[in-house]
């Protein structure tokens, strides 16, 4: 289950189970005592549910409150609980059939009528009927405007549907009725609207997009490279270079992102002189960065100046023994290369102390692994969540 449904899930249990609670103790004070004794029989099943449920034991937890429904048929925050407990078991059919059984019940409140469609949405959701899904979802809306879980996962759908301006929408009302604006979801959004703009043609609304979603979240890298690829489209070279170069000075650990997009402008403008200087800054800046090791010896293997390039690899090779393409450029080097023997040695003897590791991004959030930076996980959909794993070798650790 992901986050944000899980924080969903306790959400709705606090609520029914108060409702429930408050019920019970009307019981309490508004009857006698064999009918106490009665509804504590029930509530036994209730309480010990809550109780497992606390503790994670679901399965349990759905036994006790199977029966705790069973001897209070008009309960129906416990038939909500069941539904929502057995959709993160995965029984989603039967999660559905309690919470449409609710929802047929005469006599609902306002307020009860929405909180089973949000479950029944959830409901939806999770089986991947994203039409149905979304039209109940609406519906809570129709009922509260204001209900954030709604609108929240409203939100996540359009995103899922890749309707970037109708989850951007979902987002902004979020914020008006939570009071809790969340400027890097916002500003990522804005960034893929005007993805789609610029592969419309439409630059104008393209670069709208880009320069609202740097407003939103300054720092988000991925606004500043593609305003700079809009700009460089256009041609309008300076804006473009000047834009990449103010990104790799805020995100120097992102800078290798525009190795390739400078190389192709300043080559197109005759200017290569220009980069083995931008390279050289890189690492001074960052005496761990391998990529700017590897871009320039690159750079100047293109060039036919590669002779003292070896020990740029050799320090690539220490500060990143997991990436693959680092050794692919020391086997080409090694190949091209007088004195291969001599450099071969040093080349195993740097690889034997190292750790290696294949994938040298990962997921904060659910640990996924991936080769180069992503901003949206493919697994947990988390926005943001990839960093760069940068190991020891065998002598630091």
């Amino acid at each position: 289950m992901a986050g944000g449904e899980q924080i969903l899930l306790v959400i709705l249990i606090t609520f029914v189970s108060g409702v429930a609670l408050g019920r019970f103790w009307t019981h309490i004070k508004g009857r006698g005592a064999s009918e106490r004794r009665s509804h504590g029989t029930a509530s036994i099943h209730y309480i010990l549910g809550l109780d497992l449920l606390a503790s994670r034991q679901i399965d349990r937890a759905v036994t006790e409150l199977t029966m705790a429904a069973r001897k209070d048929t008009d309960a129906i925050e416990i038939y909500l609980i069941l539904g929502n407990l057995l959709r993160e078991k995965g029984q989603i059919e039967r999660a559905i059939q309690i919470h449409q059984g609710v929802l047929h019940r005469p006599g609902l409140s306002k307020e009860e009528r929405a909180h089973t469609l949000l479950c029944l949405g959830m409901d939806f959701k999770r089986a991947g009927f994203r039409n149905r899904a979304l039209d109940t979802l609406r519906e809570v809306i129709a009922l509260e405007p204001d209900n954030a879980h709604a609108l929240g996962s409203l939100g996540k759908i359009y995103e899922e549907d890749h309707d970037w301006e109708a989850a951007l929408k979902m987002q902004s009302r979020l914020s008006e009725v939570t009071g809790e604006p969340d400027p890097t979801l916002t500003a990522f959004l804005h960034d893929r609207v005007g993805q789609d703009a610029a592969e419309a043609g439409d630059d104008k609304r393209a670069a709208r997009a880009f320069e609202e979603a740097i407003r939103s979240e300054s720092r988000l890298p991925p606004p500043h490279l593609h305003l700079g690829d809009l700009l460089e489209r256009q041609q309008q070279l300076e804006r473009a270079e000047s834009t990449w170069l103010a990104f790799a000075s805020d995100n120097p650990r992102l800078a290798h992102l525009v190795f390739e997009r400078l190389e192709r402008l300043r080559s197109a403008a005759g200017r290569n002189d220009e980069m083995e200087d931008f390279y050289r800054d890189v690492i001074d800046g960052d005496e761990k960065d391998w990529r700017a090791r590897l871009a320039l010896t690159r750079f100047r293997r293109n060039r036919g100046a590669d002779d003292d390039s070896f020990q740029l690899l050799m320090d690539a090779v220490h500060n990143s023994p997991h990436s693959l393409a680092v050794h692919l450029e020391v086997w080409r080097s090694l190949i091209s290369s007088e004195g291969g023997v001599a450099r071969m040695r040093g080349y195993l003897d740097e690889v034997a102390k190292s750790a290696f590791f294949i994938d040298p991004y990962i997921c904060m959030n659910c640990n996924y692994r991936t080769n180069g930076v992503l901003w949206r996980c493919p697994h947990c959909q988390e926005w943001n969540s990839f960093v760069e794993e940068r190991v020891e070798t065998a002598e630091e650790s």
